[in-house]
C-alpha cells in the first residue's frame, strides 16, 4: 500500500504542477457557481411574484447536479489522457518497470490519484451545498449528500475508463479522444439491440446513462453502487492486463482470454446484482418520494405467489413505436421497479400482435396509410420501416383465449395475473405522461387481493348511460379506457341493473341518474330493500325532473325543490352555478380539501336546490352550496336564489321575486347522508345536477372560472367506496419551501461562487507555480 500511496502522491504532484488540472478546477467552480446562482435567482423571482416554490432543495441542487453530471465527461479525459501515455512518450515507464513496482501498484496508484482529484471536485460542490444549510428552510441535506456520492462514483468510473485508454497509446490527444469515444459508447449502449432479449439485458446493464440519476433523486440502490464499482474494476483490470502485455510478451489468445474472463466475471456479478430479491435500497429523501407510499406497501404485502405481467402491443397502434415496441421493453418494465423492491416474485412477458385500430381517428389514419393493402402486407411494410422481424407478430384473434383486445381498443395494455387466475389491467393514457402512476398500478394489484367496489347504474327509465359518448353521457367518468382518471382505471367495476328485480348483492354503489319516467311501487320496494341492507347510493336529479325524483328521496326527508338555482357569474348565463364546498363537506374526502386549498369551484348548469328535514335516522351533511347573499341590496349583482319563473336564460334576465315563493340565499345542491347499518357506515350522496359529471360537464372550460368537477366526482366515489379507491397515494408535503435570502444578498453570493472561489483556486495555482519556479 505504501508504494501505491507514493505513486498516487507523485501523480498528484504532477497534476497540480500542471495548469490543466488547475484550469479544470477553475472552470468546474465557475460552472457550478453559474448554474447554482441561476437556480437561486429563479426561486427568488417566483417568490417575489407570489409563487413560492416547493422542494427548493431539489430545484437548486437537483438541477445543479444534473448539469454537472452531464458535463463531467468533458473534464475527465483532460486529466486522464496523460496518466500512462505521458509515461510511454517520455520513456519514464521504463524506470517504473525497472523498479520493484508491480503493474497492479502502478495502475492502482494512478487511479488513486484520480480519486483524490475527484474529491477536490466534489469538495467544490460541497462548498456550494453549504449555502443550503443556512439559506433553505428544512434543507434536505441527505438527498444532496446522496447526489454528491453518485457524482463521485461516476467521476471515479470515468477515471478508470480514461486510465485504460491512456494505456493504449503514447499520444495524449489520442487517449483523450479515445476516452471521449468510450464514454459516448457506454452512454448509448443501453439503446442498442433492445429487441434481442439476452443481449438487451447485457447492454442495458453496461450502459452508464442514467446510473447517476437514481443518486441525484436521493435513492441509493445496490445495483447502481455495484455497477460503478464493477465497471471501474473492469477497466482497472484491463489496464493491468495491458501493462503486463507490454512488459511480458505472450500469445494473443492468452491476452484475449484474460480480457474476456474479466468481462464475464463482471457481467456475471452484474447480472446477480440485478436480481430483485438481492437488491437493497436506501431512500434518503425527507418525504421518501422514491419509495411506495404506505398504502401501496400494504397492498403489496398481501400478494401471494408468482405474479405475471403480460403486455400486448399492436403494431398498428399509433403509439406503438414510442411505447410498445420491443426496444421499449426494458423501460416499460422499469415502471414496476419500486414494486419489485417489496415483491420481487414477478415475471414479465411481451406479446406482439397486429389488428385494426378500434378508435375512429386511428382507424382513419390506418386506412389512409395502408390503402389497398391487406393486414399482412401492412404488417410487412411497418416492420420494414421499424426494422423489426415480422415473425414476432401474431393476429390479434390468436390471443382471444387470453384477453379481449378489441375491448381494449386494440391498444397497448398490460394484463396482471396471479397463480390463481385473478386478473387486472393497466393501460397507457391519452395525456402527456402516458404511463400509469402509482395510484393506477397499486389499484391493479389491489384488485388481485380484495374485492373492489362495483357500481351499478340503474336503467329502464331513460337514465344517464355510462356507455354514452354524447355530451350528456357518463362514459368519460366511468369507462373510458384511455382516460387516466376514469373510474375503471382506478379500481371500480361497472354494471347496469333494473329495479324491476332486486339489486344484485355484488353491487356496492347504486347510481340513479336523472330518470325521466316514474318508478313503479315494486321498483321503489327493491330500491328501499337495497337501502335497508346498507348499500351506498347516488341519486342525481336535474331541472324538470322533480316529480320523477322526489319519490326516491322522500324516505330520507329530502326534497328536490321546484324551479332551479340561479346566481350572478359575470359573462355567463345565470343558470350557471359555481358551487363551493361547505366546511362539513370538505372533511368527507381529502380530494375535497385539495379543492378548497386550490380555490376551485364545481360548475353546475341548471341545478336543482335540495331541502331536507332531519328524520332522526340519518346524519345530514350539506356538501355543495350556491353563493350566499351578504347584502340584500346587492341581489342584482351577487348571490343566488331558487328561480321559479324564468326558464330562458339567454334572452331573459332572472329577477328575485319573493312574492312568487322564490327562496333567497345559499342553497344546497349536494347533500350527503350517513348512518350505521350493522358494522358498516352507509353513505348516500344526493345531487341536484346530473350534468356536473357528464362528458361535457367534466371537460368544458370556462374563462375566469377554475372548475374542478372531476376532482369532485373522484372524491365523491372515493368517499362512497369507503375510502378504498381511487388509491390514496399522497405523500408528506415537502417543507423546504422557504429561502432565507434577501434580494440584496444575491449579488454577494453570486460574487462568492462565480468569482471569489474560482479566483482563490487561480491564486493557489499561481502560488504553487511561482514557488516551483523559484526552486
Amino acid at each position: 500500500m505504501k508504494i501505491i500511496f507514493k505513486i498516487a502522491r507523485m501523480e498528484l504532484q504532477k497534476m497540480f504542477y500542471s495548469p490543466i488540472a488547475w484550469l479544470v478546477l477553475i472552470i468546474f467552480a465557475v460552472q457550478s457557481g453559474i448554474t447554482m446562482m441561476g437556480e437561486i435567482n429563479q426561486v427568488m423571482v417566483y417568490t417575489g411574484l407570489g409563487y413560492p416554490p416547493k422542494e427548493i432543495t431539489d430545484i437548486v441542487y437537483g438541477h445543479l447536479f444534473y448539469q454537472i453530471g452531464n458535463s463531467l465527461y468533458l473534464y475527465i479525459p483532460l486529466l486522464t489522457m496523460g496518466l500512462l501515455s505521458r509515461e510511454f512518450s517520455s520513456g519514464s515507464i521504463k524506470l517504473l518497470y525497472s523498479s520493484p513496482v508491480s503493474n497492479k501498484q502502478i495502475v492502482l496508484g494512478k487511479f488513486l490519484s484520480m480519486m483524490v482529484f475527484g474529491l477536490a471536485m466534489v469538495f467544490l460542490l460541497f462548498i456550494a451545498m453549504l449555502f443550503g444549510f443556512f439559506a433553505i428552510k428544512d434543507f434536505d441535506s441527505q438527498t444532496v449528500l446522496t447526489g454528491l456520492l453518485g457524482l463521485y462514483l461516476l467521476l471515479c468510473t470515468y477515471s478508470a475508463i480514461g486510465l485504460f485508454m491512456s494505456s493504449l497509446t503514447s499520444y495524449q490527444i489520442v487517449a483523450a479522444i479515445g476516452t471521449f469515444t468510450s464514454l459516448f459508447v457506454l452512454g448509448q449502449l443501453g439503446n442498442l439491440w433492445q429487441d434481442i432479449e439476452f443481449i438487451r439485458d447485457i447492454t442495458y446493464w453496461l450502459s452508464i446513462k442514467g446510473r447517476c440519476g437514481t443518486f441525484l433523486k436521493g435513492l441509493i440502490c445496490s445495483e447502481d453502487v455495484l455497477y460503478f464499482i464493477l465497471v471501474s474494476a473492469l477497466f482497472i483490470a484491463f489496464t493491468i492486463f495491458r501493462l503486463k502485455g507490454i512488459r511480458e510478451k505472450g500469445p494473443r489468445y492468452i491476452s484475449f482470454m484474460k480480457y474476456a474472463g474479466a468481462f464475464v466475471v463482471v457481467a456475471l456479478i452484474g447480472y446477480i446484482s440485478t436480481i430483485p430479491s438481492l437488491m437493497k435500497y436506501h431512500d434518503s429523501t425527507q418525504t421518501k418520494k422514491n419509495t411506495l407510499t404506505p398504502n401501496s406497501q400494504e397492498v403489496i404485502s398481501q400478494l401471494k405467489g408468482k405474479i405475471t405481467i403480460t403486455s400486448y402491443s399492436n403494431i398498428f397502434d399509433q403509439s406503438f413505436y414510442a411505447y410498445g415496441s420491443p426496444i421499449r421493453e426494458k423501460y416499460n418494465m422499469s415502471m414496476y421497479d419500486r414494486y419489485l423492491r417489496f415483491y420481487p416474485n414477478m415475471k414479465f412477458k411481451n406479446n406482439y400482435y397486429y389488428d385494426l385500430p378500434v378508435e375512429k381517428e386511428a382507424l382513419k389514419n390506418y386506412n389512409k396509410s395502408f390503402e389497398g393493402l391487406t393486414q399482412e402486407q401492412a404488417l410487412g411494410r411497418t416492420c420494414e420501416a421499424y426494422e423489426i422481424n415480422s415473425k414476432r407478430f401474431k393476429p390479434g384473434k390468436d390471443y382471444l383465449d387470453e384477453i379481449d383486445l378489441e375491448s381494449e381498443l386494440n391498444r397497448y395494455v398490460s394484463k396482471i395475473t396471479t397463480e390463481e387466475g385473478k386478473t387486472a389491467y393497466l393501460r397507457v393514457f391519452d395525456d402527456i405522461m402516458r404511463y400509469p402512476f402509482e395510484s393506477q398500478i397499486t389499484t391493479a394489484f389491489k384488485k388481485l387481493v380484495m374485492k373492489l367496489p362495483t357500481v351499478g347504474f340503474v336503467t329502464g327509465h331513460e337514465e344517464r348511460d355510462v356507455n354514452d359518448f354524447g355530451s350528456r353521457g357518463y362514459f368519460r367518468l366511468a369507462t373510458e379506457n384511455p382516460f387516466r382518471s376514469s373510474l375503471i382505471n382506478n379500481g371500480f367495476d361497472f354494471t347496469t341493473c333494473e329495479l324491476s328485480k332486486p339489486v344484485d348483492k355484488n353491487v356496492d354503489i347504486l347510481v340513479i341518474a336523472e330518470p325521466r319516467t316514474m318508478f313503479s311501487d315494486q321498483e321503489l320496494k327493491n330500491l328501499n330493500d337495497y337501502i335497508d341492507r346498507g348499500g351506498n347510493l347516488i341519486i342525481v336529479a336535474d331541472r324538470k325532473r322533480q316529480d320523477e325524483m322526489n319519490p326516491l328521496v322522500e324516505r330520507f326527508g329530502v326534497k328536490f325543490m321546484e324551479g332551479q338555482v340561479v346566481e350572478h357569474n359575470k359573462g355567463f348565463a345565470m343558470d350557471l352555478i359555481t358551487t363551493e364546498l361547505t366546511k362539513e363537506g370538505e372533511k368527507l374526502a381529502y380530494h375535497f380539501e385539495r379543492i378548497v386549498e386550490a380555490g376551485g369551484v364545481i360548475c353546475m348548469q341548471g341545478t336543482v336546490a335540495i331541502s331536507y328535514k332531519d328524520t332522526g335516522e340519518f346524519n345530514y351533511i350539506p356538501v355543495l352550496v350556491s353563493d350566499t347573499v351578504k347584502n340584500i341590496a346587492q341581489i342584482d349583482s351577487v348571490g343566488s336564489w331558487n328561480e321559479l319563473q324564468t326558464t330562458d336564460f339567454v334572452d331573459d334576465i332572472a329577477r328575485y321575486n319573493p312574492e312568487k315563493g322564490e327562496t333567497l340565499g345559499s342553497l344546497t345542491t349536494a347533500l350527503a347522508l350517513t348512518r350505521k347499518v350493522g358494522e358498516k357506515e352507509q353513505r348516500i350522496m344526493i345531487l341536484g345536477d346530473a350534468d356536473y359529471f357528464s362528458n361535457e360537464g367534466l371537460s368544458k372550460r370556462r374563462r375566469g372560472i377554475y372548475a374542478v368537477n372531476f376532482k369532485m366526482a373522484t372524491g365523491m366515489f372515493f368517499w362512497l367506496s369507503g375510502d378504498e379507491v381511487p388509491i390514496d397515494d399522497r405523500r408528506p408535503l415537502p417543507t423546504d419551501n422557504k429561502l432565507y435570502l434577501e434580494n440584496n444578498d444575491v449579488w454577494l453570493l453570486s460574487a462568492l461562487y462565480k468569482i471569489i472561489i474560482p479566483t482563490l483556486i487561480a491564486l493557489a495555482f499561481l502560488l504553487i507555480w511561482l514557488r516551483r519556479k523559484g526552486r
